[in-house]
């Protein structure tokens, strides 16, 4: 899906929803496209959500240097604080022609869950732990998992969201590789439906695909706006680059944008 068409469709997608909001938004919702909250679905709740995200290298050479992503997740609530979701992985590579755009790929599938150990502002700082394996399709690929402690402080309408992430490839010898990370954000709630704020992501990592094992550091930096109605919602962070390399695959890019949309059944 060429990259114009991915721009348009996130601007419609907001516009349709910011004129069908309600009053009276789900109780909680994304603030953040790159960084998770202190949430779990409820028991036997159900969400749909579908990713879409982009990474430019070069914001210069937008068709020659940039990869799309689609995602579909489903979430499913085993109690009021452990939830485990299911995901597909859908990849576009730069297109190697110019007028030809590569093919969308099945690239990968994800097992995820997540464990919060009490409601929100029982603690001094809201903890939950997050944990995930990841299938690439490509069998020669090896397994990869996520760990995330993700930490959150409300203080009325302002709030503070970090995510300390551990992600490998789990492979030994030239085919490991890893990305340590720290993503934070700060939001503001200015009505029930509406949520503004700004991520600030900082990813150390190595990346055994671009031949090198020496570790590279990248920031981004980047305005989110989050609307909600009753039963949906959808959030878009736009991450520019500000600090490190711009060499490493999904990670050193120029811009990280993601839109994500959340169904509740």
């Amino acid at each position: 899906m060429p990259f114009a068409t991915h721009l348009r469709l996130a601007a419609v997608s907001l516009a349709l929803l910011s004129c069908s909001v309600a009053v009276s938004a789900r109780a909680d919702f994304k603030a953040f496209a790159h960084i998770y909250p202190y949430f779990t679905q409820p028991a036997g709740g159900m969400e749909v959500e579908v990713w879409n995200g982009l990474e430019t290298g070069n914001l210069g050479r937008l068709a020659q240097s940039t990869l799309l992503q689609e995602q579909v997740e489903v979430e499913y609530g085993i109690t009021d604080h452990w939830d485990v979701s299911l995901y597909s992985v859908l990849e576009q590579a730069p297109s190697e022609l110019a007028g030809v755009p590569a093919a969308l790929t099945f690239d990968a599938f994800q097992v995820e869950t997540r464990y919060r150990f009490a409601e929100k502002g029982q603690w001094p700082v809201d903890t939950e732990l997050y944990a995930e394996v990841e299938r690439p399709i490509d069998l020669r690929q090896p397994f990869e998992g996520e760990f995330k402690l993700i930490l959150e402080k409300d203080v009325h309408k302002l709030f503070f969201q970090l995510n300390l992430i551990d992600a490998e490839q789990l492979a030994s010898g030239p085919a490991f590789g890893y990305d340590l990370a720290a993503h934070f954000g700060v939001g503001y709630e200015i009505r029930p439906w509406i949520r503004v704020g700004v991520e600030a992501l900082e990813n150390y990592q190595v990346d055994p695909t671009s031949g090198s094992s020496a570790p590279q550091e990248t920031v981004h930096v980047g305005p989110s706006l989050a609307l909600a109605g009753p039963r949906f919602w959808v959030v878009i962070t736009p991450a520019f680059r500000v600090a490190g390399q711009d060499t490493i695959d999904e990670v050193g890019n120029d811009l990280r944008l993601r839109v994500i949309f959340g169904l509740e059944f």
